[in-house]
């Protein structure tokens, strides 16, 4: 399914309706190009899809328990793994073109409606997102935006710009013996504290090894936002949430084969990578901010986020702040020691 207007294009698929595709027309890069197939997932997802681009993770985290696993759940969710159908196809209205999609969640009861909406003559797109419990009691649940970039545009140049407070390491090659302390050994953005030492975790040559940091927001910020940069092909991706849908934050580094193959702006309302069991039985709240959120008895939770690309030139240093207004995005970026405001509007 493709939207289209003068400046970029998006696709996503149906098939557990991953965003593969977000591209500025003058450029050939995709940043969207990213796959890992269901060969290297785990057996509860054999038969599924591959997990690509921007797919979302809805219901757990991570993997389900024993018991989930005998009731059918999946690694990360259903709705990745799901057929979902078109509710309203591509239409346009005044200023945007748009098209509604949905899924019904068969074992964990918890559906999807999803708006995307490209605007004319921009590069900004707004998803809204309802989730539907359906079940008759209410339940910790969390909703996680994978957005992982891949292909050309990921490189050892690289370069991650965030608003991200304090954060922890977990997962990959540093796996930690419990988390207990992760107030005590947390870090703050961007440079991450790893048994290996001190990181800059806007730099994409820094680390030689997978591994994931995961951050909340200083509380001054009410929206969180997250960009890639691609310094060579001269352009940017970016995400922008409200923090009180999304108070997390998690970056994945991916690197196999001696190079950097995906980096993942992941926000979410989890932060820590624990079944539910775990978190309800230990104090596992991150300096007030627990690694879940509750969903009543056919309650419906309502959550929005912006996603843009924005074309830079060669003196960018890095993105240093982003505003949100009632009908654009002012991105301030560096260059070279100097500010330039540039204007998104929707």
């Amino acid at each position: 399914m493709e939207l289209k207007n003068e400046k970029v294009c998006f696709e996503m698929t149906l098939n557990g309706s991953a965003f593969t595709k977000f591209q500025l027309l003058n450029k050939k890069v995709n940043p969207l190009d990213w796959k890992l197939p269901t060969a290297r997932l785990p057996e509860t997802n054999i038969g599924s899809f591959d997990f690509q681009g921007h797919f979302l993770c809805l219901g757990t985290w991570g993997m389900p328990t024993e018991g989930e696993k005998k009731a059918g759940l999946k690694f990360y969710g259903e709705v990745n793994t799901e057929i979902w159908k078109v509710d309203a196809p591509l239409s346009n209205e005044n200023n945007s073109q748009s098209i509604t999609t949905s899924c019904k969640s068969p074992v964990e009861k918890l559906d999807i409606v999803r708006k995307v909406e490209l605007f004319n003559n921009s590069s900004v797109i707004k998803i809204s997102e309802k989730i539907i419990n359906n079940l008759p009691i209410g339940r910790p649940y969390n909703i996680l935006q994978h957005a992982t970039m891949g292909g050309k545009f990921i490189n050892q140049k690289t370069i991650l710009n965030s608003n991200a407070g304090k954060g922890f390491y977990q997962n990959g090659q540093y796996t930690r013996n419990g988390y207990d302390d992760i107030e005590s050994t947390s870090y703050d953005w961007p440079y991450a504290v790893l048994p290996d030492g001190k990181t800059d975790l806007r730099l994409s040559n820094q680390v030689q090894k997978s591994f994931v940091s995961t951050h909340i927001f200083p509380e001054s910020e009410k929206y969180g936002w997250a960009t890639l940069t691609n310094v060579e092909d001269r352009f940017l991706i970016g995400y922008v949430w409200d923090t009180n849908d999304y108070p997390w934050l998690n970056i994945w580094h991916q690197y196999e084969e001696g190079e950097v193959k995906g980096r993942a702006i992941e926000f979410a309302t989890c932060g820590m990578w624990q079944p539910f069991e775990y978190m309800m039985s230990n104090e596992s709240r991150f300096f007030g901010h627990n690694s879940f959120e509750f969903i009543d008895a056919g309650e419906t939770k309502h959550k929005l986020y912006f996603m843009f690309l924005l074309p830079i030139d060669a003196h960018f240093t890095e993105v240093e702040k982003i505003q949100v207004n009632a009908h654009s995005l002012d991105i301030s970026i560096n260059y070279n020691g100097k500010n330039k405001v540039q204007i998104l509007k929707f």
